[in-house]
């Protein structure tokens, strides 16, 4: 597998506190990773080491297999990225605060044009907001103006720091959209680092758990998301009988409209499965719950001084 990003040994100290300790990440090119953490774990830090922007005291950062080194100029130009919230002269129109991005850049001009209708910002036929000063644009217009100025000189990879702060629901999911759409329609690696738990767990490929500098658990959301069972809900012929069997195996359990709700592990559903019929109890559902991914992060981040298995 080809890794856009990969960190070794990646560590951030100031003074006596670590920031960034030891962090070995793996980004797949062309997914959406998610960077998950609470704030203050370490995100931004380790964005801005991965920027070139703050030199880290100990360790190794490749883009796309080649190391990062003093001369890290060349592979930036591979990355495209916004920090925290997009900053423009408001004062100005879109057009021209992309102008000013693509003179740095020494990028043609057409990539304005082509950078604005990605992101939803021009359209040929009825919306153009070439001429509008960013001063009058809502938030949710600044995020996508925001990622047009990143992606102007053509980026490999988009890193984006909490890219739905301060969205209203509408403008949350016009972002997920975006971000799926660069990933898959246009292959570009998308770096999302957030706290919103719940976000991330919709749009992301791949995911990656920080908490106090450190990397607690990596991996595709599809292993993370099917890994631990919330509870079993159980619906029966026989809610009495179903609730006696459940309470001689000790499990809690709650009612719910059409049954019973059990808290117990995946594995215990085979067991319960097998009473049920024992017993002749006809069962009309029997549906394992996945424990969402803010329930495993604060599972993790509240056991930091134990071993933790997802």
């Amino acid at each position: 597998m080809e890794y856009a990003i990969e960190t070794k040994q990646l560590t951030k100290r100031y003074g006596n506190f670590t920031a960034v300790d030891d962090l070995e990440i793996k980004v797949p090119a062309g997914k959406v990773y998610g960077f998950l953490g609470k704030n203050g774990s370490g995100k931004t830090t380790t964005i801005r080491m991965i920027m070139g922007l703050i030199k880290p005291n100990n360790g190794h950062i490749q883009i796309f297999g080649h190391e990062m080194g003093r001369n890290h100029n060349e592979y930036l130009a591979d990355i495209g990225a916004i920090i925290e919230t997009p900053g423009f002269y408001e004062n100005l129109s879109a057009y021209e605060n992309l102008e000013i991005t693509a003179k740095m850049f020494k990028t043609k001009k057409c990539k304005i044009n082509e950078s604005l209708k990605i992101v939803g910002l021009l359209d040929d036929e009825d919306y153009d907001v070439r001429g509008k000063s960013v001063g009058k644009f809502s938030l949710g217009m600044k995020q996508r103006l925001g990622i047009a100025n990143a992606l102007i000189h053509s980026p490999r990879i988009l890193i984006l720091d909490e890219p739905t702060n301060g969205l209203d629901p509408a403008g949350i999911i016009e972002m997920r959209k975006l971000i799926r759409h660069l990933s898959e329609s246009m292959g570009i690696t998308i770096f999302v680092s957030s706290h919103l738990l719940s976000e991330v767990q919709q749009i992301a490929d791949y995911i990656a758990i920080i908490d106090k500098g450190q990397l607690i658990q990596e991996g595709t959301i599809e292993s993370i998301n099917s890994s631990e069972q919330s509870f079993l809900i159980l619906e029966t012929d026989q809610l009495t009988n179903t609730i006696q069997i459940i309470e001689s195996l000790n499990f809690d359990y709650e009612n719910i409209h059409a049954g019973i709700k059990v808290f117990c592990t995946r594995k215990d559903n085979i067991k319960i499965n097998k009473l049920l019929v024992n017993n002749t109890i006809n069962v009309y559902n029997l549906e394992s719950v996945s424990k969402t991914l803010e329930e495993r992060f604060l599972g993790i981040t509240n056991t930091l001084n134990s071993e933790v298995i997802l």
